[in-house]
């Protein structure tokens, strides 16, 4: 062989390796969305955040109760009554800290939902990465497709490019999908605790 069909052999060589490497690695995706809301744990938050929003409502019912019945009593009296202006001054009171409640339990809420919301992605990142071993994966995609609809005329020209620039897979083959495997390891693993 000669020199130059060495060096023509070492460039081909060096430019079909990347190839090679990529045909070797195996790839799989998840619908990261549809574990979050398939998995049992996330249904069990969902059914007591349901119950905790209840029971907040039923809180805010008898706070906006109070407020009305001290209304109500303030306005039997006359306006330029001493009583009429202690009451006022309750229910400016009580109006205030109704305002004040009603911030810190929205604040509150949305706090331990983010941490929830982290909490099960972090679970959800740890089964991809064990449910990926066991296959042998070397890259898992998160696959986020954002279903078009059917009549565009419901939205604007950049709405449906944002639409488009979301999606992250445009096709994998349904053997490259361990979404199911994922709920079904979290849900044991869930199961377990």
């Amino acid at each position: 062989m000669t020199t130059r069909s060495k060096c023509i052999a070492l460039v081909l060589a060096w430019l079909l390796l990347p190839t090679l490497a990529w045909a070797q690695s195996k790839i799989g995706v998840v619908d990261t969305a549809r574990i979050f809301n398939e998995m049992k744990e996330t249904q069990e938050l969902q059914t007591k955040l349901q119950q905790d929003r209840d029971r907040l409502a039923d809180e805010e019912r008898q706070k906006r109760g109070h407020i009305q019945a001290l209304r109500e009593a303030r306005d039997q009296l006359k306006a330029d009554s001493p009583q009429y202006q202690q009451r006022n001054e309750e229910l400016l009171k009580a109006s205030v800290e109704f305002e004040v409640w009603g911030r810190m339990m929205q604040a509150s809420v949305q706090r331990q939902q983010k941490q929830q919301i982290a909490r099960l992605f972090d679970k959800i990142e740890q089964a991809v990465t064990e449910v990926a071993k066991t296959h042998n994966m070397d890259l898992v995609l998160a696959q986020q497709a954002m279903e078009l609809p059917d009549d565009l005329d419901k939205i604007n020209v950049d709405q449906l490019k944002q639409l488009i620039n979301e999606r992250t897979v445009l096709y994998a083959a349904d053997n490259l999908n361990i979404s199911a495997e994922v709920i079904t390891y979290l849900d044991a693993k869930y199961k377990g605790n």
